[in-house]
């Protein structure tokens, strides 16, 4: 009679190999026998697994579609091959997005990407989100509605998402901002993954308006880059950062932001990143290495639109990801049908390569962090 490898080695050694696995085989090992498929879904494994998997991240690339047909679409790959071939990354197979006619991508974290939906009515707007993990390719239900009523006069709420994990509670948690114009009242709302409702823990005024849609996550907090609407500080600005773990919120001052127009925000390298246009001279990137802490600023690039080789006519130049010391920079033309990507080698200060591609049916790239794991987006 044969023997399995589960009977004849420790559990916690078959863990410690299968954790540096790929979710992919560890998937297909689920099917050996009931022991391993207990063993791959230890909750010690899984969190051992994404431990080792986010030490060499993968990129997510995301675009969406001119013609309606999808939302958008996503593709996965390692930094050092996005780096060496960027153009070559956006060919190949796409992920099996879930229904991609109606959800919107809207944060990534530890694996999983959430995703919103909506539907508007004469009377109110319902807004719900759900969970899907890539990599295991399962995806939630879609969690309970969020209800938002006009009342006797239609009110237009501006809706604003961020997805992050709160370590205190060992808990993923999606943030929804809501701006009524109308008050200018700024109410913020909770889900936190398997609950049975929203909470609204916070609610303030005046508001806030972010120039990005999406909240990004860093060390338990979300955070959105916008102007507050209090008269004495409008058009300063500003990051709100909303603190997963205890539900509360602050405002940070972002520096040398005269005469500088806003272009991108994101996290690279464990910093909070704010790309900045200098009168279409030059372009800076401003890094927020303490979230909680608005000293830790300081300057990660700043460079002429003439050493980067590109038109300052060029719009939306920002960075797609980070790796050591090089920074991998797309633009595109207004109108234009290329994309250009840059890869800038901050240690030297200087350009390394740069080539275009075409996108006949792309808009505008996105990226993000994306470490393959086992967690159940339930």
């Amino acid at each position: 009679m044969a023997i399995s490898s589960a009977e004849i080695l420790p559990h916690e050694l078959l863990m410690e190999i299968m954790s540096w696995l790929p979710v992919m085989s560890l998937m297909q090992f689920r099917c050996v026998s009931k022991t391993w498929k207990f063993l791959i879904s230890n909750p010690y494994l899984v969190k051992l697994h994404l431990e080792r998997s986010s030490r060499n991240p993968k990129i997510l690339l995301m675009a969406k579609q001119r013609d309606n047909n999808i939302c958008f679409w996503a593709r996965s790959r390692s930094l050092p091959c996005f780096i060496k071939s960027p153009a070559q990354s956006f060919c190949g197979g796409i992920l099996p997005c879930p229904n991609p006619y109606k959800y919107y991508l809207f944060g990534s974290c530890n694996g999983l990407l959430s995703l919103h939906d909506s539907l508007s009515t004469n009377g109110c707007e319902q807004h719900w989100v759900c969970f899907w993990n890539p990599a295991t390719n399962i995806c939630s239900g879609p969690s309970p509605s969020l209800l938002l009523y006009y009342g006797n006069a239609r009110v237009q709420h501006y809706m604003y998402f961020g997805f992050g994990y709160d370590d205190g509670r060992d808990s993923y948690k999606v943030v929804a901002m809501v701006l009524d114009w109308t008050t200018l009242q700024k109410s913020m709302w909770v889900y936190c993954m398997g609950d049975v409702c929203w909470r609204c823990p916070l609610m303030t005024s005046p508001g806030f308006y972010p120039f990005d849609s999406n909240g990004y996550s860093l060390n338990g907090t979300v955070n959105w880059i916008g102007i507050s609407l209090e008269k004495s500080k409008f058009e300063v600005l500003q990051i709100f950062s909303y603190d997963l773990k205890n539900d509360t919120c602050r405002y940070l001052s972002v520096p040398e932001t005269k005469d500088s127009e806003f272009t991108s925000m994101g996290v690279f390298n464990g910093c909070l990143c704010v790309s900045l246009d200098q009168g279409m001279i030059g372009f800076v990137v401003l890094a927020l290495k303490d979230v909680r802490d608005e000293r830790s600023w300081s300057r990660l690039l700043s460079v002429s639109y003439e050493t980067l080789k590109i038109s300052p006519h060029y719009h939306n130049l920002r960075i797609l990801c980070m790796w050591g010391d090089l920074l991998l920079l797309t633009c595109s033309e207004f109108g234009g049908a290329y994309n250009i990507i840059s890869i800038f080698n901050l240690k030297e200060n200087k350009v390394k390569r740069t080539q275009g591609y075409y996108k006949p049916f792309l808009g505008d790239i996105f990226c993000c962090h994306y470490a393959p794991s086992l967690i159940l987006p339930i």
